[in-house]
């Protein structure tokens, strides 16, 4: 008889509880009436698209070769493309449950205060390495026009050299965009950087359907084992990392309700595996099987101008996401220290710009500890979205009486266990690309990538 009575107020409290939920008002649908500033529908995709597409592009094509054929690296990325784009929608739900606007702030509220600065770290040790790796990329894109108009010696020539170019442009176009205080400004400058991206694409597309080679190998299809699939892991982790500006994207949509972000991210992530997936099939068929050079657009000799609109359309890109890399790892800096002030905020951010610009300057090749940073990739798509998720359940429902919560924890735990295993696939990677031994140059040397070896430059 005891055990009724006690059984059955815990009962009521939890249906209680579902139905208060179920009609009460959503904490998006609350803040929605505290302000109604903000980057709508088409902005917010704009944003999500810019933070994704970034140089992933450039090294799919040969991603997609060293993953053994077409058929795995479609196959495989939009089974990852499922996960990925659930971890978004994750994300701005967890939002909504501790009410932050960051993800580190999620992530404290979820498992503590302590988990803020670890979390906070790892964001700012990825912004950071993301920032330099778009500044060596601009430099890497105007190294290559000037090369290919001028002539091979450009660099002795103080106004074309890479510091100067670097240092003027990055000056000039980043970092007036870093200074804002909400993302959403950002989401007319992202909507630029998409445009480039289209223009890429269809560059590459008309290059693999123009130009044909009667030496090139054919493309495989299917790998001849099933470790060559891995090697497509550590690129689309790469590829698809915009889950760092996830929830500060959702906090700054004019109308912020998990359904219209949970279009937005559908919508991006098809953009993304649509533009990732024709670049790596076409510019796979342009050169062949063991013959993609890792930067698509280093294996082009020729001098054409649409070659050159789109190495200059990949620096403008970078121009457009670095400040959205700039301000997640900003705010995980402030938040750590709990200071919210516009001058800290400018100082931070002339700081952060300045070192990054010189370190890309005076060390253009950091791609070793790129590579291990970007085993932190995989944590931010899948370890911490899942753990969120975990985290929310368990404090909604400590019982789990609900048969859907059940499955929440399992599906947490599966997206928990994939970015484990995402992880440790890319850090071995990384580690093994650290201890091995530079290649034969004849192997992947083509076009443009030949010409510069005998750059006075080098």
């Amino acid at each position: 008889m005891n055990y009724v009575t006690n059984e059955i107020p815990e009962t009521e409290r939890l249906i209680s509880n579902e139905m208060f939920l179920s009609t009460a008002p959503s904490p998006s649908a609350m803040r929605n009436n505290e302000t109604r500033t903000g980057a709508g529908v088409l902005g917010t995709v704009f944003l999500i698209v810019n933070a994704t597409l970034g140089a992933g592009l450039l090294n799919f094509p040969q991603a997609f070769d060293k993953a053994g054929g077409v058929g795995t690296s479609v196959v495989t990325q939009l089974g990852f493309l499922v996960f990925i784009t659930a971890a978004l929608v994750i994300l701005a739900n967890s939002s909504d449950f501790t009410y932050a606007d960051t993800l580190q702030d999620v992530f404290a509220e979820l498992c503590g205060p302590k988990s803020l600065i670890l979390c906070g770290v790892c964001v700012a040790l990825y912004s950071f390495g993301c920032c330099l790796t778009f500044l060596i990329i601009v430099g890497d894109q105007f190294d290559r026009v000037f090369a290919t108009f001028y002539g091979l010696d450009y660099c002795h020539i103080w106004y074309l050299s890479r510091p100067f170019v670097t240092a003027t442009s990055c000056s000039l176009f980043i970092l007036p965009l870093c200074f804002f205080k909400r993302l959403d400004v950002l989401s007319y400058a992202s909507s630029i950087g998409c445009v480039t991206i289209v223009y890429f694409v269809c560059l590459v597309t008309y290059k693999s359907l123009t130009e044909h080679r009667d030496d090139v190998p054919p493309m495989k299809i299917w790998p001849d084992n099933g470790y060559e699939a891995l090697q497509l892991v550590p690129i689309i982790c790469f590829a698809y990392q915009s889950h760092m500006t996830a929830i500060p994207t959702y906090a700054c949509m004019k109308d912020r309700r998990l359904g219209k972000f949970t279009l937005c991210a559908v919508i991006s992530m098809l953009i993304c595996y649509g533009a990732y997936t024709i670049v790596g099939i076409f510019g796979y068929a342009a050169f062949g099987s063991d013959h993609v050079p890792s930067d698509i657009l280093q294996g082009y000799d020729d001098k054409s101008v649409l070659l050159a609109v789109a190495i200059i359309a990949v620096a403008v890109k970078n121009f457009t996401t670095y400040p959205i890399v700039l301000y997640c790892g900003r705010d995980a800096l402030l938040g750590i220290f709990n200071v919210d002030r516009i001058g800290v905020r400018v100082v931070v951010t002339l700081v952060w710009f300045i070192s990054s610009l010189v370190i890309a300057i005076l060390v253009p090749d950091i791609s070793p500890m790129i590579s291990l940073l970007g085993s932190l990739s995989a944590i931010f798509i899948f370890v911490l979205p899942g753990v969120c998720l975990l985290q929310s359940v368990l404090q909604k429902d400590p019982q789990l009486y609900l048969n859907k919560d059940r499955l929440m924890i399992l599906f947490a735990i599966l997206l928990t266990a994939l970015g484990a295993f995402a992880c440790g696939v890319v850090f071995v990677e990384a580690l093994h690309d650290l201890h091995k031994e530079p290649s034969e140059p004849h192997q992947l040397i083509t076009g443009f990538s030949r010409q510069l070896r005998e750059s006075l430059c080098v």
